[in-house]
């Protein structure tokens, strides 16, 4: 699939899941499932409702920080990371997001758990941000090489902030 194609696709994807979580409530209450793994588990999955959007790729669920996998957003005093920041803030600010833990992966140096995060409809939010020049493609927090290499392919714009 071209990239413009797969910006479309993108898109349409969210646009769907958007109307289909607007309907939920945003104080609706999470499940949440064990975030410990070890290398030989299937990844641990968890429900949270994001409580607030610190940046691009930076979520707050109540107490916890939660920095998404694979990704790095523009800081957010960036023309680029403002963006960034607002696209999450409409995706993620006060809806359900599904943590994918990496088995052997937990936390990174400043605390903040390390997780891939699905929207509500089920797709993958790294794949959707990488698709605009805010975000790339980051493999520095460790995670999932093919992963990481299926976002490279998406991210076809590099990062620009300016």
């Amino acid at each position: 699939m071209r990239t413009a194609e797969k910006v479309w696709s993108g898109i349409g994807v969210a646009l769907v899941g958007l109307v289909g979580i607007g309907a939920m409530s945003p104080t609706s209450s999470a499940t949440t499932v064990s975030l410990s793994s070890s290398s030989t588990e299937a990844p641990a999955r968890s429900t949270v409702t994001v409580t607030d959007v610190l940046d691009g790729d930076t979520v707050r669920a109540g107490d916890q920080v939660i920095h998404v996998l694979g990704i790095d957003s523009c800081d957010p005093s960036t023309p680029g990371g403002a963006e960034a920041k607002q696209m999450a803030e409409s995706l993620l600010g006060g809806r359900e997001i599904t943590l994918r833990a990496e088995p052997g992966i937990d936390r990174d140096a400043s605390g903040r758990l390390l997780r891939h995060v699905d929207l509500a409809f089920g797709y993958d939010y790294g794949h959707f941000m990488v698709t605009y020049a805010h975000t790339g493609a980051d493999a520095s927090n460790g995670g999932n090489r093919g992963y990481v290499a299926s976002l490279r392919e998406d991210d076809r714009n590099g990062r620009s902030c300016g």
